[in-house]
């Protein structure tokens, strides 16, 4: 139980579970949960929205990866020497297993966002699958949740890292915050609805600054992705290669609209956040910022369908 670090995502790539084996999950945990005083729906739906996102994110990023890794080989095989010069890598002092380049290509970099996006995610899906579990009294105890808590927020930590932004001075970089943390443990003690949502609220300012870093290292990718495309069209458009060049702006406004929906999606997060909160306080509460996150999911696989047809 002690290793939950996220798993590299594999190199071939599966469809997201369909709707109706989400709500299947949906209805089963809240079978094995209906003696609780706190509803684990909510945070059920938060977990298939965060698994829907994860997957449609790894997709999306994938075709990104291939697009820009193809066009690079294309450039490096036609005898610019630069090009080669730069895939050479280097191991990191003291890691014989890393590798380091200082002034990668943009398909290494899209390929470490992509780890770092996966991971993120995975991360907002184990939280979420630990609040169902603090809603179902025979599946936690204090104990698994320290345990549960303190690898989550390693591997948040492993996924910032990966994806390369920093964090604000001074600010704790962990998806259960030590305040809040100590919310939990008491909601452990006494069940009481109100105690795991003032425990929730305590945690949002965490919630926040984890989706502002996610929507940074889109920003950072998205200007990339934009400055790749104005070498690459500007290349074309001298040569005039007008079907190349409507094939590039294609891919490009696709790949775009798929880093502004994942980028949207974590801006959805903390709002998606303080809707569980405020749900639990009031015994009931609607969640359209849970079902946005999910519908972006959705959105980025299938574009990750139009860019393979490409």
């Amino acid at each position: 139980m002690r290793n939950l670090r996220c798993p590299r995502p594999a190199p071939t790539r599966s469809r997201p579970r369909p709707l109706l084996a989400i709500i299947a999950v949906v209805f089963l945990v809240a079978g094995a949960a209906g003696c609780a005083t706190t509803s684990a729906d909510p945070f059920t739906a938060l977990a298939a929205s965060a698994q829907q996102l994860r997957d449609g994110a790894d997709a999306s990023l994938s075709a990104l990866h291939d697009r820009v890794r193809d066009r690079y080989i294309s450039e490096a095989a036609a005898g610019d020497v630069d090009k080669v010069q730069v895939l050479l890598l280097l191991q990191p002092p003291g890691d014989p297993f890393g590798w380091t380049n200082p002034n990668p290509p943009l398909f290494l970099r899209a390929a470490r966002f992509r780890e770092g996006v996966y991971r993120l995610n995975s991360v907002l899906v184990g939280y979420a699958r630990v609040l169902v579990q603090l809603a179902s009294p025979d599946l936690l105890n204090p104990e698994l949740f320290e345990q549960l808590a303190a690898d989550l927020n390693g591997n948040l930590r492993t996924a910032v890292q990966t994806l390369g932004v920093q964090a604000q001075p001074n600010k704790e970089i962990a998806i259960f915050s030590t305040v809040a943390s100590g919310g939990f443990r008491a909601y452990l003690q006494n069940r009481q609805r109100t105690t795991l949502s003032k425990a929730l609220q305590d945690n949002q300012a965490t919630m926040d600054e984890i989706a502002d870093l996610g929507a940074s290292a889109v920003r950072i990718t998205a200007v990339a992705v934009r400055n790749e495309y104005d070498l690459a069209s500007n290349g074309l458009a001298q040569r005039k290669a007008i079907k190349e060049l409507i094939e590039l702006d294609d891919r490009f406004i696709k790949e775009m609209a798929g880093l502004r929906t994942l980028y949207d999606a974590y801006r959805a997060l903390p709002a998606a956040h303080r809707e569980l909160a405020a749900g639990l306080a009031a015994g009931q509460g609607a969640y359209p910022s849970i079902r946005e996150i999910y519908e972006s999911g959705r959105a980025l696989y299938r574009l990750y369908e139009q860019l393979s047809k490409g």
